[in-house]
Order: structure tokens, then sequence, then C-alpha cells
């Protein structure tokens, strides 16, 4: 085929005409779809540029040409080419190639390159037919001779690549129809074999009309690559379906149906012919499809799809020695390929429970997100159900696995598939439990340990100790002998991941605290909430407070002879938080709590008023920060608390030096200092509170309670113990002074408490002095004494019953705002002048608080919640 003929013009010298030709003709071959046509075409267009610019060259070539053409061999070879019921019929192009047999060796040489040169400019033809022809005239091997053997090579390499149909079925076709089929076929598989997937999708997906050989391997062929580019072809999956019916069950057949109901969105076929190749034939890429479809449908099971998919081998024995590397056989871990999964689902960034638990699997020491949200009841209970199982898989002994074992997945299939992948890897594990050398000797250990025993040497080497630790893991119930032992022989912070809570129990272990026994069955799942929960709260108090929902205390329950019952119901009456002042220093879990929530912002947000250990704890915690805001508000904490007799002398010296390392410009805060050491309290200069930007007020009203508490030794006045509260419940306010007023207020809290001791004097008890009256009870005094006055005349004596009622009632009446005799006697003297003066006790309001003469009278709870609590009541709080 000559240069002008494949671009479609007569011969000319116009070198414009034959661009606009080449770029008319070169979207029909693209240089990736149609490599072949690309290169004929450009060969083409050089050649016909050639011609244009060497008018010579082309009178010249034109006689050869006609001479070529006239050779008999050629122009029948031309005939072939231009026949469409030959062009591609093979047994036409061995006919052809047994009329040269009959040619001269000279000729048959000469027409060689001829032949050659016009199988580059052909266009599309059979692969297998001009193969015949380039294997018959052995080009191969003539490549050396030639004029441009990279052209003639590459030609013979795209004749090694098989059709990609039998072309003889075409024979009868038009041209152009035999062209676009032939066209068409190659481009898409040239886009299977070297372009990505995508590609070939959006190009089998591109609307055309063609006819198609009937080629059943052609036919298989492209509906593989259907199958595996995702091309939805509804015709395609019903011979799959009737393949299917007909009794096929392959893998091959599964796998090409799966992806023919996913391209056409049949999803629930699709996950049921995913489940059997996972199922039946460990198919690979099945498990990456179900992750998928998991991921996009189910994404909060995307998780435990991940776990449920984790394959290890379990071997039948064990050697007996512990230091052996093969002691690895076996234990609980995780494939490359599972690690790579958790991370390529960390990447997808979930929320809930899927994202907590993958970052636990990349992180297993941050446990604690996980815990919170386990130990709450959910909504959708298989779903926390299946969460249980997972993390049992991890941190579960063999009674907790065996409940995985028991398990029954809900009606979801990837429940089934998640559920029968947990309980595969349950039932290995508990093999490791109970048969590894290594596992039976750690529990050997535990059982019969005594403090001269030594632990197995082999579980001390290298290699062994990350079995120990897997089994460290495992949450049980230890003595405390053993728990003692294992803290001493393994250092629990370098193992990772470090064993939960292991060294904390030996801590509560050390006070005689003991988890209770385990039990067995479902209760199993309550034991573990409940010893979790707490050794999660006295691991890590105020993180663990934020994690959790308050509502997951309320649904624990403890009986009562458990070691945490007490601590549980300090958690109960605190729900919302405030815990610190509540807690007891006699009981070692409360303590430990205690010590470890010992923060002054803690202790501010404290429900009840801490005690003066706990803030001076609070203050060793501090880093500094507190004295550097306000040094005279840090004074005064420090010197509330140096003078409070509750602290031992080790205290008082820590806070003697605290007072002595503080410095405030001025000369009178030597002094100062000097007098609040004494116990002599006196108030700082106005300019220089001022100075360093104090209220005046509020300095008074503290300096005042501590004046009360030290040296009259009596509670504040209650206007100003109101007044401090307000103060310390305002979060603008200063740290250090706010913290210096809480001191007072739990110092005025436990001296008020002392006058809690007695209960509270009944109305008609007049002979008890030393008790409070209210103005109710003052005026039931006031009426029995008048009707006592009516019966005077029937009965002189009730002159002395009269008199006492009176008298009780004003001094009782007295003592309830805070006086005493001295009072009543003045009253009395100042009766005879205004006789009615005793009435004006009825108006009078008695101490909203209690004081050295008993409780608030009327009151079923004094100090209800705390002095804290009471305050707020009485400022509208």
């Amino acid at each position: 085929m000559s240069c002008w003929i494949r671009l479609g013009i007569e011969p000319t010298q116009d070198l414009d005409a034959i661009r606009l030709a080449y770029r008319g003709r070169l979207p029909a071959h693209h240089p990736e779809t149609d490599p072949e046509g690309f290169q004929a075409l450009r060969e083409a267009y050089e050649q016909a540029l050639r011609l244009a610019r060497e008018p010579d060259a082309a009178q010249e070539a034109q006689p050869t040409s006609q001479a070529e053409a006239t050779h008999p061999a050629l122009q029948r070879f031309y005939d072939l080419l231009e026949d469409p019921a030959q062009r591609f019929d093979p047994q036409a192009w061995q006919s052809y190639i047994a009329a040269l047999d009959d040619l001269p060796l000279d000729e048959l040489d000469q027409l060689s390159g001829q032949l050659l040169h016009t199988l580059y400019d052909c266009g599309p033809l059979s692969h297998h037919c001009a193969g015949l022809l380039a294997r018959r005239l052995a080009w191969a091997d003539q490549l050396l001779r030639l004029d441009n053997p990279q052209h003639a090579e590459a030609l013979l390499d795209r004749l090694e690549q098989p059709d990609p149909f039998d072309t003889v079925l075409m024979r009868d076709w038009p041209a152009t129809a035999q062209m676009e089929a032939l066209w068409y076929l190659r481009s898409l598989e040239y886009c299977y074999q070297q372009r990505p997937l995508f590609e070939y999708e959006e190009f089998a997906n591109e609307h055309t009309c063609l006819a198609l050989p009937d080629d059943p391997a052609l036919i298989q062929r492209l509906m593989q690559q259907f199958c595996h580019a995702g091309v939805a072809s509804p015709s395609f999956y019903e011979q799959l379906l009737e393949r299917q019916a007909q009794g096929e069950d392959s893998a091959d057949l599964l796998y090409l149906l799966a992806r023919q109901a996913s391209a056409l969105g049949a999803e629930q076929d699709a996950l049921g012919y995913w489940l059997r190749l996972y199922r039946e034939h460990q198919h690979p890429q099945a498990e990456r499809w179900l992750i998928d479809i998991c991921s996009r449908d189910q994404p909060l099971r995307l998780p435990l799809l991940i776990q449920a998919m984790d394959r290890q081998q379990t071997p039948a024995n064990w050697p007996t020695d512990l230091a052996d590397p093969a002691q690895a056989w076996g234990s609980p871990g995780q494939s490359p390929q599972t690690l790579m999964r958790w991370s390529a689902a960390a990447r997808l960034q979930l929320d809930g429970i899927a994202g907590l638990f993958i970052d636990w699997r990349l992180d297993g020491d941050d446990e604690l997100p996980l815990l919170a949200w386990l130990l709450q009841d959910q909504d959708d209970r298989e779903l926390h159900q299946l969460y249980w199982h997972a993390w049992a898989l991890q941190r579960g002994e063999t009674g907790l696995l065996r409940l995985v074992l028991a398990h029954r997945p809900g009606e979801h299939p990837l429940d089934a598939l998640i559920v029968e992948g947990l309980q595969r890897q349950a039932t290995q594990q508990i093999h490791w439990l109970e048969q590894s050398p290594v596992a039976q000797a750690l529990q050997h250990y535990c059982l019969s340990v005594t403090p001269e025993a030594p632990l197995p040497a082999g579980l001390l080497e290298d290699a062994t100790r990350p079995l120990c630790r897997e089994w460290l893991r495992r949450m049980r119930r230890y003595t405390a002998q053993a728990i003692y032992e294992l803290n001493c022989n393994f250092d629990m912070q370098r193992l990772f991941t470090v064993p939960f809570a292991m060294q904390m129990q030996g801590r509560i272990a050390e006070d005689g605290i003991i988890l209770p026994p385990m039990p067995k069955g479902e209760e199993l799942w309550e034991w573990h909430r409940q010893q979790l929960f707490m050794l999660a709260m006295i691991e890590q108090p105020t993180r663990w407070l934020a994690l959790i929902d308050p509502a997951v205390t309320g649904q624990l329950q403890y009986p009562d002879d458990h070691p945490f019952a007490a601590t549980h119901a300090r958690l109960l009456q605190h729900q919302g938080g405030g815990l610190l002042g509540s807690l007891e220093r006699q009981d070692p879990v409360q303590a430990i709590i205690a010590a470890r929530l010992a923060t002054l912002e803690q202790a501010l947000k404290s429900a009840r008023l801490p005690s003066a250990a706990q803030l001076l704890d609070c203050l060793d915690n501090d880093d500094g920060s507190l004295s550097e805001r306000n040094t005279l508000s840090y004074v005064l904490l420090c010197a509330v608390l140096y003078h409070d007799r509750s602290l031992d002398e080790a205290q008082h010296a820590s806070l003697h030096q605290r007072l002595m390392a503080v410095t405030v410009p001025g000369d009178w805060f030597e002094p100062w200092r000097q007098g609040l050491l004494e116990g002599k309290i006196r108030r700082p200069p106005a300019q220089a509170l001022r100075e360093l930007g104090m209220e005046q007020r509020l300095v008074r009203n503290l300096l005042e309670a501590l004046e009360s508490l030290l040296v009259h030794c009596t509670p504040p006045k209650t206007r100003v113990l109101l007044a401090l509260q307000r103060v310390k419940d305002e979060p603008r306010e200063n740290p250090a002074l706010r913290c210096a007023i809480m001191a007072v207020l739990g110092w005025a809290e436990r001296m008020l408490a002392n006058d809690l001791t007695e209960p509270p004097a009944k109305v008609w008890e007049f002979w008890k002095l030393k008790s409070r009256l209210n103005r109710t009870g003052f005026a039931l005094h006031l009426l029995a004494a008048i009707l006592s006055g009516f019966l005077l005349k029937l009965l002189p004596a009730m002159m002395a019953v009269t008199v006492i009622l009176v008298i009780s009632g004003a001094l009782r009446r007295l003592r309830d705002c805070g006086q005493g005799v001295p009072s009543l006697l003045g009253v009395l003297v100042l009766s005879r002048v205004f006789p009615g003066l005793a009435l004006v006790l009825l108006a009078v309001p008695g101490n909203k608080l209690p004081n050295c003469y008993g409780p608030v009278p009327g009151e079923a709870t004094p100090l209800q919640g705390g002095l804290q609590a009471t305050l707020r009541r009485l400022n509208g709080q």
C-alpha cells in the first residue's frame, strides 16, 4: 500500500496538504490503542514528505514502483491484501506461499524485501497469516541484511503476538467490519495487558456497534477480562449463571460470578460468592473484596473482620526446652498481611468503636479508650459482644475463650464469618494456653510459688519473654505471692505491649487486696467488667473519668464483700465528678486513687472539701506555677496548712520551708510573714495589696476566718464563710487564692463537724440549756409560758414554770444566734425598761450553720453533702 493511499490523497508536492491529511487520519490510529496503525501512518507521512521535497526521487521511484508492481507475485500479494475474503484467511496465505516456491531464488530474494516493505504499510492484518509468510521467507534470519532492521524487528515482534480470535471467521465480512473488529479487539487486548484496568474499563464501556466473530475462546477471554476489570455485562453474567446451573462449581467460576455480580450492583449475590470463595477456597481476592464490602456497608465491623481473617499455624506439640526458639510456634500473633490491613484501616479514620479498636491493635499499650466503650452497655448488643470476643482473644484466659466458642452469630452474613474466624483463633489460643510449655510453666509457677522458688530459667531468656508477655497480658486472678514474684522477675514496663495493671495488682496486693475468684460461665464477663473498671480507675483516675460515660458506674454491680465495693459506692455518689474530697485515706484503694487525683485542679473541682493532707499532696504535685501566679495567695495557702493541726511534724516542716522560700518586695512582708508563722494575724498594707492585684475585702475575709480558726478556735462567721465560698467558686479568681480559701473552708468544716457529735435537742427539752432553739420553738415556749400564766391564780407554783420556760427559751434562742449567757443577762436587764424586748428574738434569724451549741434546729441531716454543698445552697447556687 503506497503512502498516498495510506494518507487518502493523490500524489502531490503540497506539504500543507500532506500535513492536513496526516492530522485528519491521526485520531483513528492512537499510538496506545493502535500502535501498528500509528506506525504505518507515520511512515507514510514521512515518505510522502520526502517524495514531495525531492521531485527527482519521486520521478525515479515511480518507474521503479511500476516495474515492481508488474511482477506477478507482487501483484498477487496486493490482490490478497485487498480481497476481504483472503486477507485474513490462513489458507489463502498458505496457497500464496506455496506459489512463491515456484519462483527462482534470485527473484524470490528480490521479492522478499518488497513484500516486507508492503507489510509495513498494509494496516491491520492477521498476525497468524503474516507470520506464515515471515517464517517462510526467514526474515528473522536476515535482519542484518535489511536496510531498516529496527522496523523489520518491530514488525516481527508484533507478528509473534497471537491474534485476538480466529480471523478466518470473518472472511465473509466487509472490509470495514473486518478492520473495525480487529482494531477494537486488539486495542482492548492492549489496554488489558499494558494499561491500568481502569483504562480498560473506560474503553470497554464506550458505546460502540461492531461485529464479533463466533469464537468461543475469544468470548471466554473477554468474559474473564470484563470480570477482572469490573466491566458489567448482563449477558456474560447470564452465561456464568447458566454454567453454574449445569453443575460447574469451580473456584474460577465463583470468582467470575462474584466479579460480575459486584459490577452489576447485585451486592447480596456478590457477597454470597465472595463468602464461598473465602470459606471453600481461601481465595486471596475474596479477602480483599470482603474487606472492601465491609468497609463500605458495615464500617463498624471492619476491625472485627480484619481480626477474624488473621490466620496462624497451630503446632501439634512444642519442644520441652523452654529456651528453644521453637516455643514461639503457635503463640498469639498477627501475620504481616494483617498488620498491613490494620495500617490501611487506620487511614480510613473510622469513628466510634472501629477507630478505637484499630488504634489499640496498632498500639496495644493504650487500652483505656477501648475499655471505656466495652464496659458500657451498648444499644447494638451483637456488635458489643463481638468486640468483647475480639478483645478476649488478646486478653482473655481459657474460660473467657471458651465463651467465645459458645457464641452463636447473628443474622448478618458478615457476622457469621467474623464469629467463625474468632472461634478458630480462640481454639488455637486455648491450645497454646493449655499445651504450650511456656504457658504451663508460668501457670505451675503461680500455683506453687514460694518465696524461695526460682522462676524457671528458660522463661528469662530474651527469646521467651514475648511469650511470657502474651501469657501475662491475660486478665486473671493471682495470689499475693504470685503477683509479687511475677513483678519482681519481669520488668513489666519493658514488655511491649505492657501487661495491663499488673504492677497495680501487685501494689494493692501489698495492702491485702486480692481480686475475687473467677466464676464460670457467662458470669465471667461481669467479673472482667468489675475488675477492669476499677483497675483502670486506680491506674489512671483522671483520664479514666474523662473517658467513661457517667452511666457506666451505675451499670456495674459489686457485692458487699468485694474489695472494690466501697470505692464503687463513692463513685456512685459522685458520678458527675468532684471525687477527691470524698475519698477515704484509710481505704487503700481510695488512698491510691486520691494520690493520683492529687492536683489542685481536681481539688477545686471536688464536691467535698479535701482534707489538709490531700491539699498538701496537691501542692507537692504542683509544677510551681501556683506560687508564680500570686505570691501572697500562695503564702496564705501555705500558712493555713501550716497551722492545721491534722498534719504531722514532717508536713509542717515542709510547709515552713515553703513559707520561708517566698519573697515579696516591701519592708512589711517579713514582719507580716513572721507574725503569720507565730499565729499573729495581721492585715497587709492596703497599698501592697493593690500593687499585688488583690482585693482588700477578700484578703480581710480570709484573714478573719483564719484568725477565728487559729486564735479563737471557733468556726468563722457564717457571712464570712458564704463570702469565701462565692470567691472559691469563681473560676476567674486567682487559683492560689481559691486554694487558700479551700484550705480555710476545709478547716472550718472539720471544726463544725465537732459540733455535730450530739443529736439536736427537742423543742420541749427545756432543761438542755446548752442547745439551740429556732424561732418556731421559741414561739412555742412563749405560748406555753402564757398558758401557764393563766393558771397562776389556781396554782401559784406555775410562776416558776413560766419563768423557767421564758429563760430557757430565750437562752436557747440566743445560742441559736451564736450568743450566750451574757446576752441573756442583757436581755433580762433591758426587759425591765422594754418589757416586750424578748419578742425581738422571734424576728432575729438564727445561725444557718452548726455552732458550738449543736446543729441547726429542725434539720434532719446537718451539713448535708458537707460544708461546701451547704454554703452553695445558702448562696443560691
